[in-house]
């Protein structure tokens, strides 16, 4: 199996990589051409006549994106002869995906009979998504409004149906975007600071960003902001550590009986010292006071330290040591890690809580780094069996078990990535293996990852006598069109813990196209198949369906409507029989008001379950409500579940409620009906009343109290004297040499600003204010001049020719068109101004800081028939001075020659055999 597995990598990924690069190479082939590349077409002709032949060939395609090299030409066919006809053909990059036909016509030239043949081709897609932190500030003051923008871009040639989401700011757009193949959108988000802060800190900001259709592959960057604050804290002159307590009171009624009680909690994270060289984190949570469920926390307690390249937890935690022997096994004990240039060494203790097979396991690992993406690790894990107690695993551990592991990943080029394990058992008695094999590709067009998992019936491993298979594919043959599919098996017998319930078996294929027909609204088409079997006993399901499934997406002003439809042929391994199965599906959402609504329903006919054609209506609605940035609440409710979701607790109806009190002050109020894992039809009730407290611990003192003195020169203006300054929450007035001093200021990062009602209306500083100035606890200086203010002032004018410019005469700005315009640039290298100028208007920049300062012009979608003279302009501005400039734009007279080229094109002859 391994030889077949190394054979079929080494075929597939060549190929792959030969047809992303091979751009200009002429190859024969007729499936998963990409655009923008060449291929050539071979047609078989015979002359079964006894006479020699001369045929006039004429070459047509279904598609004016397909192009043929060389349209119309002469064959010559000997009598009795069979030979190839050759069609190279150029396939444009605007070439959309599909299935296209090349055709050939022949006439005798002897006496006019004609013959027609036809070969089909396949041009594939592609999906490329990019998203990239635009523009943000780099500090402002506590109060403002952070305003950051990213750009997203859809690289790919199929149409991406996107969703919006960031964990700490607001969006400005609605969280559903459709975008078509080459787009570009530009997306803000914004957040209000809280004037109230008491001390610098920064923010992070970010915007993810998914696929409707691809959940998983979830694109989230980030920006950083440093909130400087107004009004500091007086004594504040310790480094402080982040920490939050909270009291939760929970009741739930389980089962007809009722439980209540309180739970505290405790969370902290943050550095140690100002030089955020000691980090912490720690966690403590009381026992739950409830049966345990998704919506409520477990007994948890640990503490984590890390320092450089060393790092060490104690306490509980998902403690894992590979895919294959150990992938997540929560419990409590302690690890430790230490990372050299290239080696890291570590290891843990670890003792399950919800696991009774296993009393205790130790680990120890090395890991070496390759290159920056490539790596290989040596481990092993030791497991100590629980003595006396039945054990619940597919194996027996009937004596301690010993598993040494190697794990590698590697980069193999810019867009090939493979890794996998090798894993080793031994009990007193028993031997066992396992392995996993991983390949991943990203091209331009084409994705596409292949998992493979296989361990042996004597395993001691996570997996026992099972394997897994996992893949997916997509392709972007046009802007409009794509294909996928995707594949997956699980495994059967793997060892989780008691905590949860696992999923049903699947076995699931799923393939199919998107086409994006407007640039609000796509079709998807899927075909495949899936096999799902419950894993408890007694089974609810157990059935294999092929299905076919088409979904509409459509955005209809404000609302974004999804539509559905699902038709299966079941075989019920439960019952016997085989069935239909069919469900509709209408989604709608829209938002309004600060709040979003998602309304939904979805009527079935199942042949899954007990009954045959049985019929089950599911429907519910979300509304999540931004009532101001202190308060928001959400409210969600579903009637009923499948049960294929058995495995994980369901909200019927959930009401969560959030209110800022005062800064550092919360309250949290919810309140659900659900449905518990494993539960068919026994709703319970559970609510809770939450009450944070957010903290800044001292711990450590940084510095002792320090001044900020300085001088404002003057540059030509009136007065120096009597000009108000600002930093924070302090004040100081200047004297009449321009002198300035704050005193007793705690160290740190202020806001300096001056007071611009005490200068002249013209009078400007000749450095950039507000200033970031960090204020250490040696003598802090910061000197500056006030002098008056230049401007640039300037026309568009437009000629007929170049040697003539004139004004030009144009209808009022409300019809003139982008095309007419061009963006107006001055910067000095601090700051940056743009303006938009319609051809024929004057245009200014005012209040700029004397000194050298650079025009530079954008033709912003400007007509190719215009042509700008010149479009950049140096300028030295002096104090008061005003200069003004001319931006000449000539209107061009196009000229069209038209050029042929006479193509030789080759060909092998197929000589018939006798």
């Amino acid at each position: 199996m391994i030889k077949i597995w190394t054979l079929y990598i080494s075929l597939l990924f060549p190929v792959l990589t030969f047809s992303q690069q091979q751009s200009r190479e002429i190859v024969t082939k007729k499936d998963s051409l990409l655009p923008g590349t060449s291929t050539s077409i071979s047609f078989i002709l015979e002359n079964s006549s006894s006479e020699n032949k001369k045929f006039t060939i004429e070459v047509t395609t279904s598609n004016p994106n397909i192009i043929p090299i060389l349209s119309k030409s002469e064959f010559n066919i000997s009598a009795g002869e069979s030979k190839s006809y050759i069609v190279p053909l150029r396939i444009s990059a605007e070439a959309p995906q599909g299935i296209y036909s090349v055709i050939i016509y022949g006439t005798d030239q002897a006496n006019g009979n004609r013959f027609t043949k036809k070969e089909n081709i396949i041009i594939s897609g592609s999906r490329k998504l990019s998203v990239t932190a635009l523009d943000s500030p780099e500090f402002i003051r506590a109060g403002e409004t952070i305003q950051a923008s990213f750009i997203i871009k859809n690289g790919g040639n199929i149409v991406e149906n996107l969703i919006l989401e960031s964990k700490n700011a607001i969006v400005d757009h609605v969280p559903d975007l459709m975008m078509q193949p080459g787009e570009t959108k530009i997306i803000n988000i914004h957040k209000t600071t809280s004037a109230e802060l008491g001390q610098n800190e920064y923010q992070n900001l970010n915007l993810s960003v998914y696929s409707r259709e691809n959940p998983t592959e979830n694109q989230s960057v980030y920006v950083s902001t440093k909130i400087i604050s107004v009004k500091p804290v007086e004594d504040d002159i310790y480094h402080r550590l982040s920490v939050a307590a909270s009291l939760s009171f929970i009741g739930m009624h389980n089962m007809g009986m009722y439980q209540d009680g309180f739970q505290g909690e405790i969370y902290g994270k943050g550095s140690l010292d100002k030089d955020n060289k000691n980090n912490i984190e720690f966690h403590a949570v009381t026992e739950n006071p409830v049966e345990f469920n998704s919506f409520t926390q477990y007994e948890e307690y640990f503490i984590n330290y890390k320092r450089d390249n060393f790092f060490v937890h104690l306490g509980d935690k998902n403690y894992s040591a590979s895919y294959l022997t150990e992938f997540a096994r929560y419990g409590r004990g302690a690890e430790i890690r230490y990372d050299f240039k290239k080696f890291s060494l570590g290891g843990f203790y670890n003792h399950p809580r919800f696991f009774r097979d296993i009393k205790d396991e130790f680990n120890v690992y090395s890991t070496f780094k390759i290159r920056k993406e490539s790596e290989i690790m040596a481990g092993y894990l030791h497991k100590i069996p629980r003595s006396g107690e039945l054990n619940y695993g597919t194996i027996r551990l009937d004596s301690e078990a010993h598993l040494p592991y190697a794990t590698g990943k590697f980069k193999l080029t810019k867009n090939i990535t493979v890794s996998g394990e090798l894993a080793y058992s031994k009990t007193k008695e028993l031997e066992g293996s396992a392995y996993m094999a991983q390949a991943q590709a990203t091209f331009d067009r084409l994705n596409g990852n292949v998992m493979y998992m296989r361990a042996s019936p004597q395993f001691a491993g996570y997996f026992t006598n099972t394997s897994t298979f996992n893949g997916n594919l997509q392709y972007r043959i046009s802007n409009k069109l794509n294909v996928f599919a995707n594949y997956m098996r699980d495994a059967r017998n793997f060892q989780r813990d008691t905590l949860f319930l696992a999923a049903p078996y699947r076995n699931f294929l799923q393939y199919g196209l998107q086409y994006k027909y407007h640039s609000t609204g796509s079709v998807m088409l899927y075909n495949g198949f899936q096999k799902y079997q419950d894993r408890l006993e007694p089974k609810q399901f157990d059935y294999y369906e092929r299905f076919f499934k088409v979904s509409l997406d459509q955005k209809i002003g404000i609302f974004n409507v999804n539509l559905e439809g699902q038709f299966g042929k079941t075989e019920n391994y439960l019952t016997g029989f085989t069935g239909n199965t069919s469900f509709y599906t209408a989604n709608l959402a829209f938002e309004k008001f600060r709040t979003y609504f998602t309304i939904f329903t979805s009527y079935a006919i199942t042949s899954r379950y007990q009954l045959e054609n049985q019929r089950q209506i599911y429907y519910g609605a979300r509304i999540i409500s931004r009532l101001s940035d202190k308060t928001n609440f959400s409210l969600f409710y579903q009637n009923n579940y499948m049960p294929e979701e058995y495995f994980k607790d369901r909200n019927l109806f959930e009401l969560l409620f959030h209110q800022q009190i005062f800064p550092g002050n919360e309250l949290d109020l919810s309140g659900r009906y659900s449905l518990q894992r494993g539960e068919l039809g026994n709703k319970d009730f559970i609510f809770s009343l939450r009450y944070t407290l957010r903290m800044r611990v001292p711990v450590q003192k940084i510095a002792e109290y320090t001044t900020l003195s300085g001088n404002i020169g003057n540059l030509g203006v009136k007065k120096t004297e009597g000009i108000k300054l600002m930093l924070g929450s302090y004040l100081s007035v200047t004297d009449k040499n321009g002198n300035y001093v704050f005193k007793n200021i705690i160290p740190g990062d202020y806001y300096l600003e001056i007071d611009r009602s005490t200068t002249q209306i013209n009078d400007i500083t000749n450095v950039s204010l507000p200033a970031s100035v960090h204020l250490n606890e040696k003598e802090n200086i910061f000197n500056f001049g006030l002098t008056t203010a230049s401007s640039i002032e300037g026309t568009v004018q437009l000629s007929e020719n170049e040697n003539q410019y004139s004004f030009a005469k144009f209808p009022p700005n409300r019809d003139r068109k982008k095309k007419e315009s061009i963006i107006i640039e001055a910067t000095n290298g601090d700051q940056t101004y743009r303006k938009i100028v319609l051809i024929g208007d004057s245009f200014d920049f005012t209040y700029l800081r004397p000194g050298n300062w650079k025009v530079k012009l954008y033709r912003n979608g400007l007509d190719k028939r215009y042509k700008i003279s010149a479009e950049n302009f140096e300028l030295n501005l002096k104090p008061s001075e005003k200069q003004n400039i001319t931006i000449h734009i000539t209107k061009q007279q196009s000229e069209i020659k038209y050029q042929q080229e006479s193509i030789k094109v080759g060909y092998n002859e197929i000589k018939k055999k006798k």
